[in-house]
C-alpha cells in the first residue's frame, strides 16, 4: 500500500475531455455522453477548471455557457504522488484531476484508474466490502420528485441516490439519469435554447430510476465487488442484505485507502491498533477524519486521543472497545463505544461527541446572553 501511495500519478495519466468556457451547457452534456464520462475540464490561462455531471444539474437552461456552472480545481504534477491525488479527490469530493505541465493540462488521473491499481495489494484482496462502504447512505422514496432528488444531490454532494418503496430497494437514481432526460435529445444536439424542465422536474423519481440496482452481499470481498464495478463500468454498487440497504460503495470509498493522512494542527494520538495491517489503516483514517471534522467544529479543542482495547475474538474477527479523550478549554470529556468494527465504532463516537459538544456550545451561548 506505501509504495502504491508513493507512486507517481505519471504512472496513471489518461486523456482530459477540455472545452472551452464559452461551450454551451448542451454541448458539454453531448460529449460527457458521447464519452461515457463525468467531468470536463477548461483551461484559461494557469488557471484550470472543472464541471460535472453533479453541476449540470444546477443549470436552469442548456443555453448556459460553461463559465456559469465551472469551478477551479486543484492541479497536479506528473511528479506529485497517488497519495496526494488520492486526498484532493476526497477532500474536493472529485473523480478526477487535471495534471499539468508547463501551464498546460497534459493528463488527468481519475479515482477508477488509482482504485484499478488498488486490486494488485496484496493485503487488500482479503478486506469485506462492509469495511469499505458508506453506511447509512442518502435514499429517496420512489413517489418523490425530481425536483427533490436533484437538492438532495447538490446538498448532500452525492451522484447516486438508492430508491425506496415502502422501506425496500426498489431502483437507482443517478446524476447523469437526471442530466440526460432533463433536456430533449434534439437540444442537445443542436445547442437549442430550452427553458428550465420543470415538467421533467416534477416527475416521480419512479420514472427514472433504474430498476435493476447493482447489489452485493455484505460478506463479499471488497476487491471482488470493485473488479466488478471496475469491468462493468459502474460507478456503484448497493450492500444489500434481507430486503435492508446496509450501505453503499464508489470510487470515493475506496479511494480513502490511498490519501495521504490528514494533519492536524493540534495533537491526536490513537494507540492499541489492531495487529492487522488493513484494519489498523482503516482505524487511523477513520480517527484523523473524525478528529479533523471535530477540531474544525469545535475550535477549542486542544487535543485529542484514543485508546482501542481488544474485548474478545470470534472465529476472524475482534470486538473492540474505544476510548477518545478530548481536551478543551482545561475540560476533559470521555467518551466510549464497542463494537466489532473500528471504523463504525469511531463514526458512532463523533456522533455522540458532535451531539454532546453542540449541546454544551448552546448551553454556553444561552449563559452569555443570560449573564452580560
Amino acid at each position: 500500500m506505501k509504495s502504491l501511495k508513493a507512486s507517481r500519478v505519471e504512472d496513471f495519466k489518461s486523456k482530459p475531455i477540455i472545452v472551452s468556457s464559452a461551450s454551451p451547457v448542451s454541448e458539454i452534456i453531448g460529449t460527457l455522453e458521447h464519452n461515457n464520462a463525468y467531468e470536463v475540464f477548461i483551461q484559461e490561462e494557469d488557471k484550470v477548471s472543472t464541471i460535472t455531471l453533479r453541476e449540470i444539474l444546477k443549470a436552469s437552461d442548456i443555453s448556459m455557457s460553461a463559465s456559469s456552472l465551472m469551478f477551479r480545481v486543484p492541479k497536479l504534477s506528473s511528479d506529485d504522488t497517488v497519495g496526494k491525488a488520492a486526498k484532493l479527490m476526497n477532500d474536493y469530493r472529485l473523480r478526477a484531476l487535471p495534471i499539468v505541465s508547463e501551464g498546460t493540462i497534459e493528463g488527468a488521473v481519475t479515482t477508477q484508474s488509482l482504485c484499478q491499481a488498488l486490486l494488485s495489494v496484496r493485503m487488500f484482496r482479503r478486506v469485506k466490502i462492509t469495511k469499505v462502504m458508506t453506511k447509512k447512505p442518502t435514499t429517496i422514496d420512489a413517489e418523490e420528485s425530481i425536483s427533490k432528488a436533484r437538492s438532495l444531490m447538490l446538498n448532500k454532494g452525492v451522484d447516486h441516490l438508492p430508491v425506496l418503496d415502502s422501506g425496500m430497494l426498489c431502483g437507482i437514481l443517478l446524476s447523469n439519469d437526471i442530466v440526460l432526460s432533463m433536456f430533449p435529445k434534439e437540444g442537445l444536439e443542436r445547442g437549442a435554447f430550452v427553458s428550465e424542465p420543470s415538467s421533467y422536474l416534477n416527475i416521480k423519481v419512479s420514472g427514472f430510476m433504474d430498476s435493476k440496482v447493482l447489489v452485493c452481499d455484505p460478506k463479499e470481498r471488497a476487491s471482488a465487488v470493485l473488479k466488478k464495478m471496475i469491468e462493468n463500468e459502474k460507478t456503484y454498487y448497493v450492500v444489500h442484505h434481507w430486503r435492508e440497504i446496509q450501505g453503499i460503495v464508489t470510487y470515493r470509498d475506496f479511494t480513502y485507502f490511498l490519501a495521504e493522512p490528514e494533519k492536524l494542527d493540534i495533537p491526536a494520538y490513537i494507540v492499541g491498533l489492531p495487529d492487522d495491517p488493513f484494519e489498523s489503516q482503516l482505524a487511523k483514517i477513520k480517527f484523523m477524519r473524525n478528529a479533523k471534522a471535530l477540531r474544525k467544529a469545535f475550535p477549542k479543542i486542544e487535543e485529542i486521543r484514543s485508546t482501542i482495547k481488544t474485548k474478545n475474538v470470534s472465529g476472524d474477527r475482534c470486538r473492540y472497545e474505544v476510548n477518545v479523550l478530548i481536551e478543551a478549554s482545561g475540560k476533559r470529556y470521555v467518551y466510549s463505544q464497542e463494537g466489532w468494527e473500528l471504523p463504525s465504532i469511531f463514526d458512532l463516537i463523533t456522533e455522540k461527541m458532535m451531539k454532546l459538544l453542540t449541546k454544551r456550545r448552546k448551553r454556553w451561548r444561552r449563559n452569555v446572553k443570560r449573564f452580560p
